[in-house]
């Protein structure tokens, strides 16, 4: 779907609440349709693998989907393949061509450990999941032991669920819902802002409050995570079953607001990442009250806290 920048500004201006609260429940509908999709088939399909590219909400969809399941009786144990990354300091980074750490690639992922986990959990058995910090960059002594009952299901997120080479046929079991930012946003002059722009600003905020990395290197590092997507993600697509646009139509107003600065100035590095469109929206979305209106399970929350 393309949003008209006039739109969302007209009603960021006239109704904050009411543009707030029909945006999430369009987001929220899909989570419930979604849900009970899972339900109605989870005896052939206990595993529901959720995948989608960078900054789509795959951490806050996994939970709702979860407290949706929850709903129609059904638990969901949600483990995000996060936590298989390795330690930063015991490998070797993979580069992309451009030399650039290429943090997307499965190499940087603890692959026969994760590979075991998924066949095991599959079989009934416990499994216990490691956790990883991303400020840190390392694994960490937690653990979380489960496995998964007869009328539980899994709920998998990370970008490469629907891979052959570590889910080892797992879709064959499983749900297969792909998650990502569908919409694009139309700016006066006929600029469009396409998904993986919106996901850009999305990241762009996460990154600098939640990873410790600032707006250049988010920027620095989006040629490589793009090359991701069509290596690691787009071979795979054809595995969904399910689909879910997690973007917010207000959201840009809310996360333009907290990026121009950053960004004003950086014309030639976000043109060369093929981002120039992004920095021609600055100061063309309105600002909006949101505070107020902003629900506690909004997925906006996994970018902005």
């Amino acid at each position: 779907m393309t949003y008209k920048l006039e739109q969302i500004n007209d009603q960021a201006a006239r109704d904050p609440k009411g543009f707030i609260e029909g945006s999430e429940r369009r987001y929220h509908t899909q989570v419930e349709q979604t849900a009970a999709s899972i339900v109605a088939c989870m005896k052939q399909r206990p595993i529901v693998l959720l995948n989608g590219p960078s900054s789509s909400g795959k951490t806050t969809t996994a939970r709702l989907l979860g407290e949706a399941l929850m709903g129609h009786g059904v638990h969901a144990e949600v483990i995000s393949m996060d936590d298989y990354y390795r330690t930063r300091s015991e490998y070797q980074i993979p580069k992309d061509e451009e030399g650039v750490d290429d943090f997307e690639s499965p190499l940087c992922m603890d692959l026969p450990l994760l590979n075991d986990h998924l066949q095991r959990l599959a079989a009934g058995e416990e499994i216990c999941v490691p956790h990883f910090d991303f400020e840190k960059q390392s694994r960490t002594d937690e653990v979380e032991c489960l496995s998964l009952d007869p009328d539980e299901v899994a709920v998998i997120e990370g970008i490469h669920s629907f891979s052959d080479t570590i889910t080892g046929g797992l879709e064959d079991k499983a749900t297969c819902l792909y998650l990502s930012v569908a919409s694009s946003v139309s700016l006066s002059d006929g600029t469009v802002l396409a998904p993986e722009m919106l996901r850009f600003m999305r990241r762009a905020i996460r990154d600098r409050n939640f990873r410790g990395a600032p707006v250049e290197a988010t920027l620095r590092q989006w040629r490589s995570v793009r090359r991701g997507e069509r290596l690691y993600i787009a071979p795979y697509r054809h595995h969904a079953t399910q689909y879910i646009d997690s973007y917010l139509p207000y959201e840009s107003c809310i996360l333009m607001q907290m990026l121009q600065a950053e960004i004003a100035g950086r014309e030639e590095e976000m043109r060369a990442v093929g981002l120039h469109e992004v920095f021609r929206a600055i100061g063309c979305f309105a600002e909006i009250d949101y505070q107020p209106y902003l629900p506690e399970n909004s997925v906006l929350h996994e970018f902005i806290g």
